[in-house]
């Protein structure tokens, strides 16, 4: 069964918002946990080393140097834990859902387009509740701005020979090849131009709707491993939209 704390994990460990870093002995001391160890295992991992630091941290004896962590690698660091080795019940059972929510999360941002839920909190397709449903549309929302974004930031830092720009060229026709994916490039590509378009007219970040276009439509959950048949009707939608948006008159501007 699949509970509900209104107290999440990291609450729940006395994370203070307005700590940047959260020494290791205290979070293994809630959890129950040997903290030599953790501090041990912790600096075996390159991503959870590189932002781990010692540094003074106030007790009823006066600061102390301890390992601390990066608030934003809380979670990381949390889904490396063996929930079976976790002392205390409460926090064991608080880990145990953590992970089955941070797997769902980055199953549904992750999977490739086409692939069934494979949730670890949710059923089969249609047996999915409206709550549900819910959660699978607005994760797809998410994971398509998260593709278009990683995609824009990596097109965009790529420099490009002579002045394309200058004549009118599109500068991402030439940088698409940066990409590993030409599909996913082409899609990013097509749908920033109908959202820029849009926000010109309508003066709001129109990302959303085409998002939900793709979505809606053509079923596009990722821009991952796209089957060319369907990458081909949503380029087409889009590119309609566009046309029709062109040919339309701006409107007026607002006072």
């Amino acid at each position: 069964m699949n509970w509900f704390y209104a107290q999440d994990i990291l609450g729940w460990l006395g994370h203070d918002p307005n700590r940047t870093y959260m020494p290791i002995v205290e979070l293994c001391a809630a959890l129950g946990l040997s903290a030599p160890k953790e501090e041990r295992r912790l600096r075996g991992h390159a991503v959870l080393a590189a932002d781990a630091r010692r540094m003074p941290v106030e007790t009823d004896t006066g600061d102390v140097q301890m390992l601390c962590l990066r608030v934003e690698l809380l979670p990381l660091w949390l889904l490396t834990l063996d929930a079976s080795q976790v002392g205390d019940p409460a926090g064991r059972a608080r880990l145990e859902l953590f992970q089955r929510e941070a797997a769902s999360t980055l199953w549904q941002t992750t999977r490739p387009q086409g692939f069934d839920s494979g949730d670890v909190l949710l059923p089969g397709r249609h047996q999915q509740s409206q709550a549900e449903q819910a959660y699978v549309g607005t994760m797809t929302m998410a994971t398509l701005a998260r593709h278009q974004m990683m995609i824009e930031r990596q097109l965009d830092g790529v420099g490009v020979e002579g002045d394309d720009e200058e004549q009118g060229a599109d500068p991402w026709a030439r940088r698409a090849d940066t990409i590993d994916d030409p599909s996913a490039a082409k899609l990013a590509q097509t749908a920033r131009r109908v959202a820029h378009a849009l926000a010109e007219r309508t003066r709001r970040n129109e990302y959303f709707g085409v998002f939900s276009g793709l979505y809606r439509n053509f079923g596009i959950s990722s821009y991952r491993r796209m089957p060319s048949g369907r990458l081909f009707e949503a380029l087409e939608w889009l590119d309609r939209w566009y046309g029709d948006m062109m040919g339309e008159p701006e409107p007026p501007p607002d006072i």
